[in-house]
């Protein structure tokens, strides 16, 4: 029997042997191969060369839409800015006016001047009665002022009740008011010293430094201890450096003619 060739002994070797069948993943496969896969599956990135406008021209519709996008983008950028920015009020010169008379009005109010403030307040009611807020308001202080003249204390008719009312009138600066009332008080005793007393402080008030110096003479003359009152009275220091008043006033004492 012949020998069968080395060919086909190695036939005959793979034949009696099972058959492996490799799979594909199961092959070694290095970085360097993965790279390359990886490499050939990416799209090729073209760069933009000087001279070469294929790569980098836009075309006609998308710069169309483009420059609409922008153009609306920049619409309402500029609507938003006028939307959020603060609106100035505009004046109005019958509102204007119509709160400065009535301010004034309560200015007289608070200055106790009843019969003027209500004389205001109707005025401003009458020329301004479209200004609802304003007109109510005057309306509430009007009300206020006439209760305040229905409350108003009797006219003044004895000596006492002008020199009363002279006084109060003298410390709320009403110095022409209180002078009045006190010159009526004397109507009625023409002799009273504390009334001339208080004559001659109201006069000294008001600067007229002659009369007042006449006055406290005249009262010093009536009764004698209206000197000593004088003499801690402050409402005399702006005499205090006269010669006259010194004389009159601290007769004991030298008197130097300043004025």
């Amino acid at each position: 029997m012949p020998k069968p060739s080395p060919a086909k002994k190695n036939q005959i070797r793979k034949a009696g042997q099972p058959r492996v069948i490799k799979h594909p993943r199961q092959s070694k496969v290095t970085p360097k191969v993965l790279a390359k896969n990886a490499k050939r599956k990416e799209p090729p990135v073209r760069k933009a060369v000087a001279g070469n406008r294929g790569f980098l021209t836009i075309p006609k519709r998308a710069q169309a839409s483009a420059t609409r996008t922008a153009q609306s983008d920049r619409s309402v950028t500029k609507l938003t800015l006028k939307v959020g920015e603060p609106r100035q009020p505009k004046l109005n010169p019958v509102r204007t006016a119509s709160v400065k008379q009535y301010e004034a009005a309560v200015r007289l109010l608070y200055s106790h001047e009843y019969e003027k403030a209500k004389v205001a307040f109707e005025r401003v009611i009458a020329a301004f009665a479209e200004d609802k807020e304003v007109v109510e308001r005057c309306r509430i202080h009007l009300r206020l002022c006439e209760q305040k003249i229905a409350r108003k204390p009797a006219a003044p008719r004895t000596l006492d009740e002008h020199y009363d009312w002279a006084i109060a009138l003298m410390n709320e600066g009403k110095y022409e008011e209180s002078i009045d009332h006190l010159n009526k008080a004397l109507k009625s005793n023409p002799r009273c010293d504390y009334v001339i007393y208080a004559l001659a402080i109201t006069h000294c008030r008001t600067g007229n430094f002659d009369r007042a110096l006449a006055s406290l003479q005249t009262a010093i003359g009536l009764r004698p201890e209206n000197r000593f009152l004088a003499q801690r009275d402050s409402d005399f220091d702006v005499l205090k450096q006269d010669s006259r008043f010194v004389s009159l006033v601290f007769p004991d004492q030298p008197s130097a003619s300043i004025r």
